[in-house]
Formats: structure tokens, C-alpha cells, sequence
């Protein structure tokens, strides 16, 4: 098994899933490194399981940071980038969170189902990570939000793309636009997250959930196939908002950066409580 510098890997074969993990190391959000990486893993995940001997049906993604599964965006990058107009820089990287994003929402390239394993909070492009999925299974306690109109953007790494395709345009809308926090119970009961789970037993009732499921996986597999005919999802979709996003960024006022800088200031007292409990 190939080991990764920001992701932790483990291939259950009896199970016949992969999971994968952002490792508990430094801010759990997406840094250019960490997206780097993750085309990297995507093209081995291919690879590595392209025999018949290495047996999947899942792809699992999860966190190990307590109580975070994503924090979104780099916001001290954001202003980095914004502040001295590198637009390029910030280009590459919203295309690199579109291709890992695509890279989740079309399996890998694989006939199997990807599961959002979400045992912590997920923010902004964490959120839309996890929106990218077949799948999500949720601990009842963990929130969700899309906090980027606190500072004046918008979500582009997908938010509006999965949003409006699985939640009615007035629920969609809301979310997108009140930047409010959600529980996954909200949200299950939209109809956005598919399974909860309790705390602490989150390994155990993914397994059970899986089993679940593996005794029906034609039938799974085929009905998500079939609702991305009925409402298809193209990486130029993804491309084109995500563009907007960076003219967007170009956009700002100052004082909206004091806004990011603030929120960015706090997700890191936050890890920092999280990492030393």
C-alpha cells in the first residue's frame, strides 16, 4: 500500500473498500500541497485497483483531525494571493480543488460508490467535498456551513453545481446564500445526507451501513449512475463557476479581507484547541 504525505490509506479488502484520510497534521483544509498530492493518489487509485485481485465498492473519505472533517479553503493563502494580485496562483489552486472534486464525484474512474465519512465539522470547500460524494453518512452532532459571504463570495468549488441538483432551488438558495450553520440532522431531513450515525461508534455503523448496502450494490451503483444521466454534472460546469470565483476574489474590499483574515484567525485557535485535547 502507497504511502502519502497528507493522506493516510487503508484497503479493507474483505469489505471491499479503500479509505482514505486528510492526516492529522497542520490545518486540516485544502492547501496547495494537500491538492497536489491528491492527484497523485487519484491517478494510483486507478491504477492500484484496475486487477481483479484488489476487489472494491467503496471509496471512503474521512479525517482525523477530532471533531473537523474540512475547513475549506486556504484563507491565508486567499489573502496572500488576493492582497498582491496574483490571480495565476489562485487560478491553479481553484482548479486543482475542481479536478479533485470531479476526480471524487465520477468514482475515480472506477464502478464503485465514494462515501463522505463525516465525523466532523465541515465548512466551505469541506463542505463541498463532502457534497461531491455518492454517499453521505453523517454523526448527528457535526455542523455544516458556507461561510464565504461573510467576506463577500461566494462558494466556488462546487456548492452550487451538487446544491441545486440535490436539494429543491428554495432550500438550495437559503443554504448557499445565509451563510448559516447546519447540523447533519438539518440537513438529513432536507434530504441532503443520507445516513446518520451516532457518536463514536462511527467506524462500526459504516461497516454496518456498507454491508447494508453491499447486499444491493447493483442496484446502488445503477441508481447513482442513473440520477447523474438525469441530471449530468461536467467538469466545464465546475470550471466555469469556480472562474467566477476567482474574478470574484479579485473584487474584494479590504474590509472583507479583515473578515477572511478574522474567520482564518479562529479556525486556527480552534485546531489548535482541537490538536493538544
Amino acid at each position: 500500500m502507497r504511502s502519502f504525505g497528507c493522506l493516510d490509506v487503508t484497503y479493507y479488502k474483505e469489505q471491499e473498500m479503500l479509505l482514505w484520510k486528510i492526516k492529522n497534521t497542520g490545518m486540516p483544509n485544502f492547501c496547495l500541497k494537500g491538492l497536489q498530492e491528491f492527484k497523485e493518489f487519484a491517478g494510483w487509485v486507478r491504477d492500484y485497483f484496475s486487477t481483479p485481485d484488489r476487489p472494491l465498492k467503496f471509496i471512503v473519505s474521512a479525517s482525523e483531525h477530532h471533531g473537523i472533517y474540512n475547513m475549506g479553503g486556504d484563507l491565508p493563502f486567499f489573502i496572500r494571493n488576493i492582497t498582491s494580485g496574483n490571480l495565476s496562483e489562485l487560478r491553479k489552486y481553484a482548479h486543482l480543488c475542481i479536478d479533485a472534486i470531479f476526480e471524487i464525484y465520477t468514482s475515480f474512474g472506477l464502478d464503485v460508490l465514494t462515501v463522505a465519512l463525516v465525523e466532523g465539522n465541515a465548512y466551505g470547500g469541506g463542505f463541498e467535498c463532502v457534497l461531491a460524494h455518492d454517499l453521505i453518512v453523517a454523526e448527528e452532532q457535526v455542523k455544516f456551513c458556507l461561510p464565504e459571504n461573510k467576506f463577500n463570495l461566494f462558494p466556488g468549488m462546487g456548492a452550487y453545481s451538487f446544491l441545486y441538483r440535490k436539494l429543491n432551488h428554495k432550500d438550495a438558495d437559503i443554504i448557499l446564500k445565509n451563510g448559516q450553520i447546519y447540523t447533519a440532522r438539518d440537513l438529513y431531513q432536507k434530504g441532503c445526507i443520507d445516513h446518520l450515525i451516532g457518536f463514536e461508534d462511527a467506524t462500526f455503523s459504516l461497516l454496518s451501513h456498507i454491508d447494508s448496502i453491499r447486499e444491493k450494490f447493483n442496484f446502488e451503483y445503477y441508481h447513482r449512475q442513473c440520477q447523474k444521466i438525469v441530471f449530468p454534472l461536467s467538469k466545464e460546469e465546475l470550471i466555469k463557476i469556480t472562474d467566477l470565483w476567482v474574478e470574484a476574489c479579485m473584487n474584494v474590499h479590504k474590509f472583507d479581507l479583515r473578515k477572511m483574515e478574522a474567520l482564518g484567525n479562529a479556525q486556527a485557535r480552534k485546531v489548535k484547541v482541537s490538536l493538544s485535547s
